[in-house]
C-alpha cells in the first residue's frame, strides 16, 4: 500500500494506525498471523538469490530485519460476457517496485510471465501449495540487471472459469526502509545505476500513478 506524506510522518514517529494500512481497522488482527508467518522467509530468499550471483549472501541481512513490506489482497471478480469478448484480461502486464514479491500459488490459474528471449507470455503453472517469487525493480537495480524485474500479468484461466469464478491472491511485496540506499552490489561489474535512496527511487517510479508531487527527492 502506498502511504501519503502524513501517513509516512506517523510511521516515522512510531504511531501505528491500522486504518492507514487496512480498509477496516479490524482486519489488522485477523491478518497479522499471516503477515508474521511470511517474515522468516525474507532473509533466506534474499540470501539464496545473492549466493546464486556469487556475492555475499548476507549483504542484506540487516536491511531485512523488521522489514518494510506490504501484504495485498487482490480480488478479481468474475468477468462479464462483454469484458470477456473484448479480449480483456484481469490485470495488465507490469513489474513490481520492490526487492521481490512472495506469492502463494492460487487455486485459479491465470498468472503469466514475459519471456524476454522468446518475446512471448508464458503461463505460470505453479503446483498447489507452492510459492512463487517475483524479482522487482529494487532487485534489478542492485544486481546491475542480473536479476531483472519480472514482467507479469493475470490473464484468463485455461478452464474458462473467469466468467463464473473470482480469483483471489495474497502477494507480499518486500522492500527496504525508505532511508536505505539502493546501490549495485560489489562484484557485479561496472555499475549501470548510481546509488539512490529507496524513497527517492520508489516515489519517482510510482509518481506516474499518483502524480508528480508524490515523488520525494533525497536531501
Amino acid at each position: 500500500m502506498q502511504l501519503g506524506p502524513e501517513q509516512r510522518r506517523r510511521q516515522r514517529d512510531g504511531a501505528f494506525r491500522p486504518e492507514d494500512f487496512w480498509p477496516r481497522a479490524n482486519y489488522e488482527p485477523q491478518y497479522r498471523p499471516l503477515v508474521e508467518a511470511h517474515e522468516p522467509l525474507f532473509k533466506p530468499i534474499a540470501q539464496a538469490m545473492f549466493q546464486g550471483l556469487g556475492v555475499d549472501p548476507h549483504v542484506y541481512d540487516e536491511k531485512l530485519m523488521q522489514t518494510n513490506f506490504g501484504l495485498r489482497l487482490n480480488y478479481y471478480p468474475p468477468m462479464t460476457g462483454e469484458q470477456d469478448e473484448s479480449g480483456a484480461g484481469r490485470l495488465l502486464g507490469h513489474e513490481d517496485v520492490d526487492l521481490f514479491t512472495i506469492l502463494p500459488a492460487t487455486r485459479v490459474d491465470g498468472l503469466q510471465v514475459w519471456n524476454h528471449r522468446s518475446g512471448k507470455w508464458v503461463r505460470m503453472r505453479a503446483p498447489k501449495g507452492s510459492v512463487i517469487i517475483n524479482t522487482g525493480d529494487y532487485m534489478q537495480r542492485i544486481t546491475n540487471d542480473r536479476l531483472p524485474s519480472t514482467t507479469h500479468r493475470v490473464g484468463k484461466p485455461t478452464d474458462r472459469s473467469h466468467r463464473s469464478t473470482a480469483r483471489v491472491s495474497f502477494p507480499m511485496a518486500v522492500y527496504v526502509w525508505e532511508d536505505e540506499v539502493l546501490e549495485v552490489l560489489p562484484g557485479l561489474g561496472e555499475p549501470k545505476y548510481p546509488p539512490v535512496k529507496a524513497i527517492t527511487f520508489h516515489t519517482r517510479s510510482t509518481s506516474k500513478f499518483y502524480g508528480d508531487d508524490y515523488a520525494v527527492e533525497s536531501a
